[in-house]
């Protein structure tokens, strides 16, 4: 039966939704229409700017389709509130992980060639993003329950809008807070303010991603102060904030979970939101274009792992009252995410001594950074499947026998 009361929440959310469209299409526009002049000019750019355009267009759709259903469960259709499937098949897993494979291998043999790879790797960029984050998150719900189409869509759609919104907001505010630390630190030495004044005459006329201003700025970027700076902001910092946002749909329906492993759920659902715009956002980098791609599939391995963690321990604090589980909880996602960001700025600013040829064992560093970040990938994963199993031991008889394939109910 068809409820009555109006639900003003799912029409803000959709507000949300469609403005948040709206900027996706607009900027895709202009992206796309950048690479179009770009390819008339013959300018490599036109690769990058159609990757993005792509992109933008892409979560631009997933929006629209968010703000369709939550605009339904205002008008109180009933479709909206059927449950939302997670019993992925061994094949389905399986089919993802070679077409995200072969879409990766695809674009890395045309990356570099001008010729083709604007038109190619804006669609080629969709399943290379896309699929390994389908298949890291169905491995994590597999048999967990989410809740209906209009709860699911919006919790993603709030991992694609709200949540990175006030991330881009919080982590603008310590850039700003570090450069105005800077510049009072500056002009309170005359002799660093002459030193920057020598550096910035020296990169006016220098494309700053040029291998010249590359070789200006490794001096200073690598002094140990700097390095420093970075390792406490992006290893300490970017965690702490990142962590606490990122299952932001969770905390929102925190009084409406029915279980652990629902929140378990939702958290990973919010995770692989956020991974999913986040590496489109980097995916325009065509030169890079497969390597990056491959290595944000750790990325997004981490992201799910720590917002499905949060959002378990969400639910047992606001409905069991478990507060000390979810500051654990908490602190072990800092660590993980910063132990992985960790590991990313030492590989770049060993890479960047390597450049720069300043003396050191500097590719023995970048190893043992690159060998660290993929064990903790193997960790990562390995909490995600134990806990999605432990999880779906504690449901319901009832859940599990909707959860397993006809033929195979146990017996009575």
């Amino acid at each position: 039966m068809k409820s009555s009361r109006v639900h003003y929440a799912s029409l803000m959310s959709s507000l949300l939704f469609a403005i948040s469209a709206l900027i996706f299409f607009a900027a895709g526009f202009i992206l796309g229409l950048s690479a179009l002049i770009a390819l008339l000019q013959g300018n490599r750019a036109a690769a990058q700017a159609s990757v993005l355009f792509g992109a933008m267009s892409f979560l631009g759709s997933i929006l629209l389709i968010a703000t369709v259903v939550a605009f339904m469960k205002y008008l109180n259709k009933p479709a909206v509130e059927v449950s939302v499937p997670t019993s992925a098949s061994i094949w389905q897993i399986g089919a993802g992980a070679i077409g995200a494979g072969l879409a990766l291998l695809l674009g890395g043999l045309i990356q570099d060639n001008n010729n083709i790879n604007w038109l190619f790797l804006p669609v080629l960029t969709i399943p290379a993003v896309t699929l390994p984050i389908w298949v890291v998150t169905g491995m994590g719900v597999k048999n967990l329950p989410l809740d209906s189409r209009w709860r699911t869509w919006s919790i993603l759609g709030i991992s694609l809008t709200l949540a990175p919104f006030i991330l881009f907001v919080l982590e603008f505010l310590i850039v700003v807070f570090i450069v105005l630390f800077v510049v009072i630190y500056a002009l309170a030495s005359p002799e660093l303010m002459v030193e920057f004044q020598r550096l910035s005459s020296q990169l006016m006329f220098i494309d700053p991603e040029s291998e010249a201003a590359m070789q200006i700025l490794a001096p200073y970027l690598t002094r140990p102060g700097v390095v420093f700076v970075f390792l406490t902001v992006f290893s300490v910092f970017i965690p702490v904030i990142e962590e606490l946002i990122k299952p932001l749909g969770v905390w929102l329906f925190a009084g409406k979970l029915n279980s652990t492993a629902q929140g378990f759920a939702f958290g990973a659902l919010s995770g692989a939101g956020f991974a999913l715009i986040e590496t489109f956002n980097v995916s325009g980098q065509t030169a890079e274009w497969s390597g990056l791609l491959f290595s944000r599939i750790g990325t997004g391995t981490l992201h799910i792992t720590t917002s499905a963690l949060m959002g378990g321990a969400i639910f047992t604090a606001w409905h069991e009252r478990r507060y000390l589980r979810l500051i654990g909880t908490y602190l072990l996602a800092i660590l993980l995410h910063g132990l992985w960001n960790a590991g990313a700025v030492a590989y770049s600013f060993s890479a960047l001594l390597t450049f720069s040829e300043q003396p050191g064992d500097h590719e023995t560093m970048q190893l043992i950074a690159t060998s660290g970040m993929i064990v903790l990938v193997i960790v990562l994963f390995a909490i995600l499947i134990t806990s999605n199993q432990r999880l779906r031991k504690t449901l319901p008889v009832e859940h599990q026998n909707d959860s397993l394939p006809a033929g195979n109910e146990p017996s009575p």
